[in-house]
């Protein structure tokens, strides 16, 4: 799949425009918006934050490591 990244900022109205895009004007593309990271070490933050959370979930809480590894074996094993 070809993808183009780049940046932009939000205008007056919420409205984001995008120039020189590689694609064929009439081209149907698939859009995605988030802020834009400030620096790695937020990254690492909001990290650290997102799997602190995920851990914490209820549904979690009985998983062993055992069954982790398992997971990940049955993952790597299947064509």
């Amino acid at each position: 799949m070809k993808t183009y990244e780049t940046f932009a900022t939000v205008e007056e109205h919420g409205q984001v425009k995008l120039a020189g895009v590689p694609f064929a004007p009439g081209t149907e593309v698939e859009v995605t918006v988030f802020p834009k990271r400030t620096s790695p070490e937020e990254f690492i933050v909001a990290w650290h934050r997102i799997c602190g959370e995920l851990r914490n979930l209820a549904a979690v809480q009985d998983i062993t490591d055992d069954e982790i590894r398992d997971e990940i074996d049955r993952y790597r094993a299947a064509p």
